[in-house]
């Protein structure tokens, strides 16, 4: 028996880019041909009462001993593992489904560990185990994030082993730091416990230190890479560079995966975030393993048909009918870059007004995961014209989505041709969004529409969002930060017409950036050739403030606008060709395709 035993704090709820990993992964055909069995193993964040909603939506419970619940004498599995650590266990099956393809399924395991009473003396043991053989100083860390990982490593051999105890291969998969200390046990008493051959993966999502770094840097992506870039030439690590990233637990459990049978970097980039972070690893270890998109297909009639209902939903909001529909989805962060969607769309606007088009752009992005409630959607709706119009405060805009909304304000009365939308909420349907969102109208119909993604991240390993709208017809506008933009780059290779444009900030090399000349162009010239003189330095890249950040994004965007307007569907004749030439590229966007260099 082959079993995958996924460590994440997504067992139970997609919450964000691992959820849909799993999701995606697991579901693939060649996935389900090698493993026998699968399990999300993972921390209980809190106790229903409600017995069987404990593992979520599509969950089915089996066991759960705190509520005196056995739906198949597994009590005779785990009762000796309960009383000896002091934890109560949570056990059943859910049913795993590709997002957009529901004839892609798998069911698979699911187990959830209590820890908050357990015995504090086997809890103790680890701590100093972990010490004494690694180093890692848990004293040091008092956050429960750090706490609850670390407890749920502690019974993880003897639940593996008394669940799954015929293996003959146990692959254990950490996704991103959560799992890391329950691998660390693997390596240490593995053989001890459990009967087959054990292999660790530290699945990276992200490379954590990589991520603070760039997003507290003023020069973010821009100073980020150039610095990284030149610290490899001279075989410097992250750690001699930003010594500051020691500080955190999520850098010292990383740095330990070196010791992991294998290491499964989401995009080249961030391959090249683990090796700057940890530089004396064995490179062969690391393998480029690209995320799947999950997608439908569909034909040139089912993409009319979505693009009628937001027609008809942007008619409603603004009294107009676009001609080129502009989209962003993902969540509300820093790393999403989303004011440099703007800067493009001031420069897009001049274009379109140029040639008598109109455009819209949606912004469908919140800081609350679960999004607001229909009631308070309804009334803020009602009476002043939400999300058209926001207004500071719960239930509308909190935090940094009034950020974004002053920076679509100020768009919106200036531009003469594209009006930007901010849904700040959590999916798209009439419940969600408004009584104005046509009543059959879905978040898939949003994305089957959109005639371009934009997605120019400061820090994105891979960015699924920003490649879901492609198998439909529609570009894919992203910045060089996004490790997807190597994917697309693989397989569209050299080909014309390539239905994507990666803008690439941290380069500079591109002169045709340096031929203009008004005032603001000279302030360019000078800010940009400060850094191309010394781009064999990390200096002035690690003092690059916003202001030259914003100079340099100003322009670089400018350079890039033509380019992408030219590229941009702007009738149903190149809506077509862009969704006929993409399908036969499509399947190489796939899970099974991308899979492939696993399995």
């Amino acid at each position: 028996m082959k079993y995958a035993i996924h460590i994440t704090h997504e067992a139970v709820q997609k919450i964000g880019g691992i959820g849909a990993v799993i999701s995606g992964a697991c579901t693939a055909d060649n996935y389900k041909s090698f493993y026998d069995r699968t399990l999300l193993y993972g921390p209980a964040f809190y106790s229903s009462s409600d017995l069987f909603s404990k593992l979520g939506r599509g969950g089915e419970v089996l066991y759960s001993n705190a509520d005196y619940f056995d739906k198949g004498n597994y009590h005779e599995i785990f009762a000796n593992i309960i009383d000896k650590y002091g934890i109560d266990i949570i056990y059943g099956k859910r049913m795993l489904a590709n997002e957009f393809n529901i004839n892609k399924t798998n069911e698979v395991d699911l187990l959830l560990v209590n820890i908050n009473k357990m015995k504090q003396s086997f809890i103790d043991i680890t701590k100093y185990v972990l010490w004494e053989k690694f180093q890692i100083q848990s004293d040091k860390y008092e956050d429960w994030d750090y706490e609850q990982y670390l407890r749920i490593s502690v019974c993880y051999l003897e639940i593996i082993g008394a669940l799954y105890p015929d293996g003959d291969l146990y692959h254990h998969f950490s996704h991103e730091y959560m799992g890391i200390p329950c691998c660390l046990q693997v390596l240490l008493d593995g053989n001890k416990y459990l009967s087959g051959k054990n292999k660790t993966i530290f699945w990276a999502h992200e490379i954590s230190p990589a991520r603070k770094v760039t997003e507290s840097l003023e020069g973010h992506d821009i100073a980020f890479y150039n610095i990284l870039k030149n610290a490899r030439i001279q075989n410097l690590s992250m750690e001699d560079i930003f010594p500051q990233i020691m500080e955190s637990y999520r850098t010292i459990l990383v740095k330990q995966t070196v010791n992991f049978d294998g290491i499964f970097a989401v995009s080249d980039l961030v391959k090249e975030e683990y090796l700057f972070l940890n530089k004396n690893v064995d490179e062969k270890k690391v393998l480029v393993t690209y995320n799947g998109v999950s997608f439908q297909r569909i034909d040139w009639e089912s993409k009319k048909a979505s693009r009628a209902k937001i027609l008809k939903y942007i008619e409603s909001l603004y009294n107009f009918e676009f001609d080129v529909l502009l989209t962003h989805v993902g969540r509300l962060v820093i790393s999403k870059g989303i004011w440099r969607d703007i800067k493009l769309l001031e420069f897009l606007d001049e274009y379109f007004y140029e040639k008598g088009l109109k455009g819209a752009y949606i912004l469908l992005s919140s800081l609350i995961g679960t999004g607001r409630n229909s009631s308070d959607v309804k009334r803020m709706e009602a009476e002043y014209g939400w999300p058209v119009l926001h207004k500071n405060g719960w239930p509308d805009c909190i935090g940094y989505e009034e950020t974004i909304y002053d920076h679509i304000q100020i768009f919106n009365a200036k531009s003469r041709a594209i009006k930007a939308l901010f849904i700040n909420q959590f999916g798209f349907d009439t419940r969600k969004c408004g009584q104005r969102v046509p009543l059959d109208a879905t978040l898939f119909d949003l994305r089957v529409a959109s005639d371009a993604e934009i997605g120019f991240s400061i820090y994105e390993p891979f960015g699924i969002a920003q490649l879901e709208t492609l198998p439909y017809g529609s570009l894919a506008l992203i910045s060089r930060a996004c490790g997807s933009s190597y994917l697309l780059e693989y397989i569209w290779d050299k080909q014309k017409n390539r239905p994507f444009v990666i803008v690439d900030f941290s380069d500079f090399t591109k002169k045709e950036y340096l031929n203009t000349t008004d005032e603001k162009s000279i302030k360019f010239l000078s800010t940009y050739e400060k850094y191309i003189k010394e781009s064999n330095s990390m200096l002035p890249f690690l003092e690059l403030d916003k202001e030259d950040r914003d100079t340099i994004e100003h322009f670089i965007l400018k350079g890039e606008a033509k380019d992408i307007f030219e590229k941009l569907p702007k009738n149903d004749e190149d809506r077509k060709r862009l969704l006929d030439d993409i399908h036969e590229k499509i399947n190489l966007l796939s899970w099974e395709s991308n899979l492939k260099i696993i399995f």
